[in-house]
């Protein structure tokens, strides 16, 4: 098996663990899990079973990520883009080597895809031996992966010169089957039409339906070895998808039956123990990412990416550490702060979100999620990241970005911005 380049940086950096409150958080695992047997569990919510039906391509429940042994054998020659932090520790690197006859590995190393290392990668892998010869692309890893293989599938389909083409003509297209083997509980990317990519620092997105994958492997044993704190940050960027998915101004009623779907889910096996724990939270991620799919995000992811840039705060946190103020400002939306939304959307989006988190006011739903973070082991104020109120206006000031927080149902103001930054100080 090859190994083109390996970059030294990590695509979960444990320094987010200073921000956690999670006690004896076990580290990776260095031990390889074995994934291949079938194994005895206890059922799942029935709204689960048919998973497989309702979504064909993806496949769910321990041992299937033997699946992958057929659809390789399909192919001449496959490129595997992976997580080098995690590729061993959940087991895949072991699994994958039996193929190392037709595959060609690049492992990546970084936290994001800032746009010099992408093109770095990708000037390796189209100077690689064999690689006209690939016609799959497979990414296991988490969300960098998983928009590092969407972003060279797109490249290496038009053979741009560079990456930065594909960033100008966003016409570009896939023509590689995609095959997604998600190693963390959180970023849905396997269910998503868009990759993110970091030009000069500022976020760039990469959107094509031909980057959606054919095939989506949801293998419990995959996520065994995470850490504690690491299933806490990612599965609440599953959580902060959902939620704002049910009130996005594109949700529609497809997406808000994802967002259901999975906070249900995530609410009902939050605490470490809980059977099927890891496998719930799985599906919910797959779920939170199809209802981003349809819908995007909104106002608290678009407040997250300062408080990641600017202070490190793992990007689910960060997106969840304002996502009760945001709710409370949107449910108390009067119809002319909507932007000619009818005042329905926030009563049809609030009532299932209600529902969803089993609660039955705003207050309650506040709390609710204040006891989530709390749950998982998280804090939840901006000062216990280090984030002062001398701070809070270099995050307003690149809170509001195009895309996210103009699809928040109530319009916002940089005072508003400011507003929820003090509450949630």
């Amino acid at each position: 098996m090859r190994v083109l380049l390996q970059i030294t940086r990590r695509n979960f950096p444990h320094h987010g663990r200073r921000f956690l409150s999670c006690k004896g958080a076990a580290a990776f695992s260095t031990q390889t899990k074995e994934i291949g047997a079938k194994a005895n569990s206890q059922p799942l919510p029935s709204s689960t079973h048919n998973f497989e039906s309702r979504f064909p391509g993806t496949a769910t429940g321990t041992g299937c990520i033997n699946e992958v042994d057929k659809l390789i054998s399909n192919h001449e020659k496959v490129l595997l883009i992976a997580d080098a932090a995690g590729f061993e520790p959940c087991g895949a690197a072991k699994y994958f080597t039996k193929h190392s006859e037709k595959v060609i590995q690049k492992l990546y190393s970084g936290k994001a895809l800032p746009l010099e290392e992408v093109e770095e990668v990708y000037a390796d892998i189209v100077q690689t031996p064999d690689i006209d010869k690939v016609t799959s692309i497979i990414a296991v890893g988490g969300g960098t992966a998983m928009d590092l293989a969407k972003i060279i599938a797109i490249a290496l389909t038009n053979k741009s010169n560079c990456v930065d083409d594909i960033l100008i003509d966003h016409k570009k297209g896939n023509s590689f089957e995609l095959i997604f083997l998600p190693t963390t509980v959180g970023t849905g990317s396997e269910a998503t039409s868009f990759a993110v990519v970091y030009k000069n620092k500022v976020k760039m997105s990469v959107d094509h339906p031909t980057i959606i994958p054919q095939k989506v492997i949801l293998d419990p044993k995959l996520v065994e070895s995470l850490p504690e704190p690491v299933v806490a940050a990612t599965v609440l960027d599953a959580l902060a998808h959902a939620t704002e998915s049910a009130w996005a101004r594109k949700t529609t009623s497809e997406s808000r039956s994802y967002s259901s779907e999975s906070i249900k889910l995530i609410v009902s096996h939050l605490e470490p123990g809980t059977p099927n724990r890891l496998e719930a939270f799985q599906l919910a991620s797959h779920l939170s990412g199809k209802a981003i799919n349809i819908s995007r995000t909104t106002l608290c992811h678009s407040m997250s990416y300062p408080m990641s840039a600017l202070f490190g705060v793992p990007h689910g946190i960060a997106c969840c550490l304002t996502l009760s103020k945001v709710a409370a400002l949107n449910f108390a939306s009067k119809e002319e702060d909507l932007g000619g939304l009818p005042l329905s959307h926030i009563q049809e989006s609030f009532e299932l979100l209600f529902a969803a988190y089993g609660v039955g006011s705003i207050s309650e739903l506040t709390k609710k999620i204040t006891s989530i973070l709390e749950t998982l082991g998280v804090k939840t104020s901006l000062s216990d990241f280090g984030i002062l109120k001398d701070d809070l206006p270099s995050i307003a000031d690149k809170a509001l970005t195009k895309g996210r927080s103009d699809n928040n149902p109530r319009k916002v103001s940089p005072d508003d911005v400011m507003e929820i930054l003090v509450g949630s100080c």
